[in-house]
């Protein structure tokens, strides 16, 4: 065994500049695509809810025009003041909203959603009225970038149980379904109008609010202070209104590559198991989804697994893909997956790449592993802690201690993970890196210490989406849609 701490791996943002944390990236250098043609520079922002939510919403927005400041901490890393909106600042653009772009559902029509019997019948009721409020905003002359949908505490109260019920996910288990899920569904809805939305509570713009205990176990958790919220809800808003705020920092010497993220989703009716893949090309850090082939379960461990012949599917469309967006193919292909390659898979995985003469290919099995190692003191391993077993097995700390926090951030004892090569066409350590860089990737959060790399957090949100989209419907390509 062999015990190396990685460096943290920069991320590359306006004028090609580098450097590793997300929000004193942005501040200091703007998104990536600042200044390139398409990039955005005011954003609309449309609003549904009710009167006291779309008000809330619309007030806040312009409160964050003039930023918000640094909460008081001995960790002035981890929480940075919002330098506010505008040409001039970190995401050199406006965020704006209007009364046109605004919806206000009457009190008595949320009585009447609140009020609808069944679980299943009501979240299906909700997700149609709001769904058509925001159908109606795309049809205005002057259509919303982003849609917020500010939801009001008494819809909150009865769709915040409507989720699935997520069984050892880590182990390759497929979700057992209980009651729809108000977000997936939603999320599908809106896919139709090609508007991405951002769900919203009342939280947002005033923590006086109280949610109800009974909602969720952790229900009385603390809310984060303002410029946390401003960061990461106008980051997530700027990359769904089509923008880019940063990519990975990568050597120009470095392999053409394209990761995969492989995940699978029950069906509504619970009878069929389906493959969502999220592909995130390292040249421009943009997520596009596929939809693979039913899964077959195996006889010798009992999970979900793809046959041969859907896993040369994947990978032969995901490979065309690639070669549609950059006029080639790659010179190397990564895949990663919850849960152990079987035989079929990697023989329909090394066909798709034999096809195509690609040299290179990495597969990686990733779980989150119930080892972990100790350090003196009070607080866990450093985050990017690599222990070494073999060539092709290693434990990677992608969330603990972070020297440029100074803390550990976290609130439980964080869990590495366990990367198991089952083709390996880079050092482990290569691999490592590139799983800890992918954990950076998330442009629903600044807080760069995600425990999951992109690819398979991103095929996993797919997934919660799709079941909700009928097999002939055309998917959004975008990842902008299913976040």
């Amino acid at each position: 065994m062999k015990l190396t701490h990685l460096k943290e791996p920069s991320l590359e943002f306006g004028g090609a500049m580098r450097h590793p944390d997300i929000r004193f990236g942005l501040m200091d250098y703007g998104p990536f695509d600042s200044g390139m043609e398409g990039a955005p520079r005011r954003i609309r922002l449309g609003i549904v809810g009710s009167a006291e939510t779309v008000e809330g919403t619309a007030r806040w927005i312009e409160r964050c025009a003039s930023g918000f400041p640094a909460k008081e901490s001995r960790q002035p890393n981890l929480f940075p003041a919002f330098p506010g909106t505008g040409a001039e600042e970190a995401f050199r653009c406006e965020f704006v909203t209007i009364d046109e772009l605004q919806r206000v559902l009457p009190p008595r029509e949320i009585a009447r959603l609140a009020a609808v019997p069944g679980q299943r019948e009501m979240t299906r009721a909700v997700v149609e009225t709001i769904a058509n409020e925001i159908g109606a905003l795309s049809e205005r002359t002057v259509k919303p970038d982003v849609v917020l949908v500010a939801l009001p505490i008494e819809i909150i109260e009865r769709t915040y149980n409507a989720r699935d019920v997520t069984s050892g996910e880590d182990s390759g288990e497929i979700e057992a379904g209980a009651d729809l899920d108000f977000r997936g569904m939603l999320k599908a809805e809106c896919m139709k109008l090609r508007l991405p939305i951002q769900l919203m509570w009342p939280t947002t713009f005033d923590p006086a609010y109280k949610i109800p205990r009974k909602l969720k176990e952790n229900s009385n958790r603390r809310t984060q202070d303002p410029a946390t919220i401003a960061w990461n809800l106008l980051t997530a808003i700027y990359y769904k209104a089509g923008g880019l705020p940063w990519r990975l920092a990568r050597d120009a010497r470095q392999l053409r590559t394209s990761f995969v993220g492989l995940s699978f989703y029950r069906s509504v009716d619970g009878e069929q198991v389906h493959t969502s893949t999220a592909q995130m090309f390292d040249e421009r850090g943009e997520g596009l989804i596929l939809r693979g082939g039913r899964m077959v379960e195996n006889e010798e461990d009992r999970k979900p697994h793809l046959t041969a012949e859907d896993a040369y599917e994947l990978l032969r469309n995901s490979l065309k893909v690639f070669r549609d967006q950059h006029g080639h193919w790659p010179a190397r292909v990564v895949l990663h997956k919850t849960s152990r390659f079987d035989r079929n898979e990697l023989a329909g995985f090394h066909k798709a790449i034999d096809e195509r003469d690609i040299d290179y290919a990495d597969f990686v099995w990733v779980q989150k592993s119930m080892t972990r190692l100790y350090r003196l003191g009070v607080y866990p391993p450093l985050r990017g802690s690599l222990l070494r077993f073999d060539k092709g097995e290693a434990l990677l700390y992608t969330r603990g201690s972070v020297e440029f926090f100074r803390t550990y951030p976290g609130m439980y004892i964080p869990r590495p993970l366990m990367l198991r090569c089952q083709a390996l066409g880079q050092p482990l350590q290569h691999v490592a890196e590139e799983m800890l860089a992918l954990t950076k990737m998330n442009w629903n959060n600044t807080q760069f210490d995600n425990g999951l790399p992109i690819t398979i957090a991103a095929a996993r949100q797919v997934g919660e989406v799709l079941k909700y989209v009928g097999e002939g419907q055309e998917i959004a390509p975008r990842y902008s849609f299913y976040m």
